[in-house]
This record gives C-alpha cells, structure tokens and sequence, in this order.
C-alpha cells in the first residue's frame, strides 16, 4: 500500500509539473509558472533510480506535450487520411521520438547528481542537463524545438535582453535553476520529501543557491534594462516602410488550379485598397499566398509586375517552385522578391522542411499524393539566401523555420539587416488559437537574440513587427487587411549571431564534467533502489 501511495504521490506531482509548464506557455501565458515548472519533477527524481527517473521525464515530457501541443492530433487527423486512433499513435510517437527520450536523458542525469552532496558542480549540472535535453531535441535529426522552457517569458522585454548573449537557452537555464532551487527549498521544509539516504547538506536550505539565483535575475534585468536604454535612443539608420498583407482565402482552395485567378486578384485588391494613402517599400504577402508556378503562368506573372510597378514598391511573396531534370521534379517551398525594376527575381528555397508534412523522414510512405497541383513533398533548400532591397538587406525564414534559432543567426551572419518571417498557419488555428500564438512567442526571440527588426506576415494566426529588443507593434488576427509598419536596417552583430549556441554547449560540457565527478566519487554502497527506499519508508 505504501508503495502504490508513492506512485500516485509522484504521478500527481509530475502533473502538477506539467500544468505549471502548459500555463506559463501561450495562450495562458502565466510566465510566473515557468519559474517551477521543473519543481515537481526534481521531486520525484531526486529519490529515484535512473531507470526510474528516466521513466518520470519521459512521461513529464508527454504530459507538457499533451496540453501545450495538442493541436497536433487534430492537424494529423485533418491534413492526413488516417483513422483517430492511428492518428493519436502518431501524434504520441512523434512526442516520444522529438521531447520525451532527451527530457529522459536529462532527467536521468539530473537524478545522479542530486543524490550525492549538493555542489557547485551539482547545482549548475542540473539545469545544465536540461539545457543540453532542450539543444538536442532542437539540433539532432528533424528536430521539434517548438516551446522550449525559455519561450515562456517572452513578454518580459527587460528579462529577455541576455538572450543576445546565450540565446534563449541560457533563459532556460535560469527557469531550470530557479526549478531546482524552490525544489531543494521545499524539501528542506518537508523532508519526508526527501529520500532516507539523502546526504545532510540536501535537507538544508540551500542558502547559497537562492544567492545565486537571485544574483543571476539581478544580472538579467540589469543587462536588460541597459539594452533596452540603448535600442530606444538608436536613430542611426532609416526604417524602411513595410506592408504586411493577409487575404481571407479558404484553404481547400489555395491550391487548386480554378481558384489561381481569384486568389490573386483578391491579394491584389486588399494591397492596394491597404496602403492607397502610402508609399511603402517592401509589400509582404505570406507562405503560398500564391500556389501557382510563377514561370508556368505568364499572365499571372504579369500582374504581378503590374503590382511592383504601380506601387513602386518590392514585393516578397510565398510561392512554390518547380525545377525539373529529365523525368525527375523537385518541388520547393519558396519565397520570392519580386522589385519594380528589371532586376533579377530572387528566390529562397526553405531549409528546414516539416516532417511527414513536407517531406517523408526515414523512407516514411507519403500521407497524399504527389502531384503539380498540389505537392506533398518538397526539396530542403541549400543556401540562405539574403535578399536586396535598395540599401539595405534583409533575411526570410518560412513558417516553421522561425522556431529554429541557427537559421536566423545563419542569415545576419550572412548580412541580413532585418529579418522576414512569411508563415501559413491555417493548419495551427483550428482548434482555438494555442498553436499560432505559440508559434509568435518563438518568432519574438529570432528578433532579441540577433537585434533585428523582424517583419511577420501570417496567412491566420498572428501577424506583426518586431523591433529588435522584442517590442511587438501592429499584432493583427485579422483575416483581411493591410498592416503598416517599419524595419529598421541594423549592422552590428551581437555575441549570439557571432558565436551562437556556444552556451548550450557549455552546458553540454558541464553536464558532461558533472556526471563524470559523480562516477569517479561514487561509492558501491550509497546506490540504493526505488524498491529499498520504498521498504525503508514501509
């Protein structure tokens, strides 16, 4: 009896873990959560087995999962023809394969150093092994980084600024530490919490931690409030004018061939109805605003120019491209920059591609069919492409890519002086809005961690600009319309665009050195079992 009291003791811990996470994330948006989110399951790690502790992160990763990322059942089972209980499998797979085997990892990890004598080394090992969980789940393979620790507290522009330093994984430490502190805190006023075996200085309170946690949050804000001085008073460069244009255009209809003319002649009629009274330099229509070829359709193309040439304004637009070799096709999700002039069309094809929706991992059997109308499968772009406009430059990342911190670093490095994020999230607004503005908060860090200005267009959820310490203007869930707004052209580079996830791997290194301290002072007799401590509590 007393065993089965433990288990639902740390079952309900670890859903109190996952709510605390799932309410600090958008739409709830309780950033104060995210400071304890991880408490409850350093709770229940602390006095377990590495089998076991691996066991409650892998199913604290599926809980968070479930509640933040649940609209990823319903675009499986709306998008992809397959039964509710093969796509619920799936969906439960994709979670266990891209969060829960790192947050295992790491929590196994974790318990192995909080089962010896607090140190330095113990105190930063944990929240560093959670840093290193989060790195890998974003780097290795297909990768899904989607609402990391960090992302919570994206509202908090004075707290945020250091991100220019670590990116957001050095915030995510801070949140991780800040767990493990009010954890360590709450066993030394309950230790019946605590594991018999735990070493005295376990069921202190930990004093020195708290210092260093607090001195941590002091540093952040002050740095913070500096940037926030500098960017405020920056008139150095002239802000371009951009127009952000979203059309209410079904999405059964994007991409059939009947509904070409009509979807583009309403883009057409909303820009210019939009910006009649303005002179704007760069007009942004989203992702696949238009589903034609653009070399396969010449009138169609022709408006287009009409557009770029009466508006004398440059015109970035979502579109697909086809290149064809012999009997192969390869298709691209692509962005393009279409100038009033004669110059050259510039086109970036998208790198990071969405697994199962754009492209099949591991030699997956397609979820539909492939064909020129509509493609299901597309080819991964190779190069970063940094477009030109007038004097300045400027960087694209399509939908899904925003969520990835290298691409956008990868792109300033290359000399993009303000940043454009083209997305369609038709298939992340149903249900409810979570999704898209998950999606956004992501999309603020891009813009803080390189200091650029970032332009949004959306073809639903969230349009807007961003300047580069986060600030948001213009935020629109409109369906229909035209936002107005600037893009400041920047040249300086901060330590994150120079030197880039070098944080992440610094805890890589102190997770690493950690663990091995614990192996190399390890002693056969103070390893004891979830079972004996279940006996010694009987």
């Amino acid at each position: 009896m007393c065993f089965l009291w433990r288990v639902g003791q740390k079952s309900l811990l670890l859903l109190l873990g996952a709510v605390l996470y799932i309410l600090a994330a958008p739409p709830y948006e309780w950033s104060l959560a995210g400071w304890v989110a991880l408490s409850p399951l350093f709770l229940v790690i602390r006095s377990a087995t590495p089998l076991a502790a691996f066991t409650a992160g892998f199913a604290y990763s599926l809980l968070t999962c479930a509640g933040i990322t649940y609209w990823l059942y319903f675009a499986i089972a709306a998008y992809f023809p397959l039964s509710p209980v093969i796509a619920l499998l799936f969906t439960l797979l994709s979670y266990s394969v891209f969060v829960g085997v790192y947050i295992g990892l790491a929590s196994a990890g974790a318990c192995i150093l909080m089962r010896r004598p607090r140190s330095l080394l113990s105190w930063l090992g944990v929240p560093a092994l959670w840093v290193g969980a989060e790195y890998a789940r974003t780097s290795l393979f297909s990768g899904f980084s989607w609402e990391l620790l960090g992302y919570t507290q994206y509202h908090h522009l004075p707290l945020i600024q250091f991100v220019d330093l670590t990116g957001v994984y050095g915030l995510s430490f801070l949140l991780a530490f800040s767990s493990y502190v009010v954890a360590e805190a709450v066993v030394s006023f309950r230790p019946s919490l605590a594991a018999l075996h735990s070493p005295p200085s376990a069921l202190q309170f930990p004093w020195s931690a708290s210092s260093m946690l607090l001195a941590g949050i002091v540093l952040a804000y002050v740095y913070g409030t500096v940037r926030l001085h500098q960017y405020a008073g920056d008139t150095r460069s002239t802000p371009l004018s951009v127009a952000v244009v979203r059309s209410a255009i079904p999405n059964a209809q994007r991409w059939q061939r009947a509904s070409h003319a009509s979807s583009l002649l309403r883009y057409l009629a909303t820009t210019h109805q939009g910006i009649a009274q303005q002179q704007p330099d760069l007009i942004v229509w989203p992702e696949f605003a238009i589903t034609f070829y653009l070399d396969q359709e010449p009138a169609l193309r022709a408006q287009l120019g009409w557009l770029t040439n009466s508006t004398h304004a440059a015109l970035l637009l979502g579109a697909p491209r086809a290149e064809r070799e012999g009997d192969a096709t390869r298709y691209y999700n692509s962005a393009y920059l279409l100038s009033p002039d004669t110059a050259p069309v510039q086109i970036y094809d998208k790198i990071r591609l969405v697994p199962f929706a754009e492209y099949r991992p591991a030699g997956f059997p397609a979820f539909a069919p492939q064909t020129d109308d509509a493609p299901s499968e597309f080819t991964a772009g190779q190069q970063s492409t940094v477009f030109s406009l007038l004097q300045s430059a400027f960087g694209v990342t399509i939908c899904y890519e925003a969520t990835y911190p290298t691409l956008s670093r990868r792109l300033v490095q290359n000399g993009a002086q303000f940043l454009v994020n083209i997305s369609n999230d038709t298939w992340l607004t149903s249900p409810g809005d979570a999704a898209a503005a998950q999606h956004f908060s992501m999309t603020v860090f891009r813009a803080v961690e390189n200091k650029r200005s970032l332009v949004r267009a959306a073809t639903a959820g969230v349009s807007a600009f961003i300047d580069p310490v986060g600030r948001v203007s213009q935020r629109s869930t409109l369906a229909d319309g035209v936002a107005l707004g600037e893009a400041t052209p920047r040249q300086a580079l901060t330590i994150y665009t120079r030197y880039g996830d070098w944080f992440a791997i610094l805890c890589l290194g102190i997770g690493a050195v950690a663990l091995g301290a614990v192996r190399r002072s390890a002693a056969p007799h103070t390893i004891i079992s979830e079972e004996q401590d279940a006996a010694a509590v009987a």
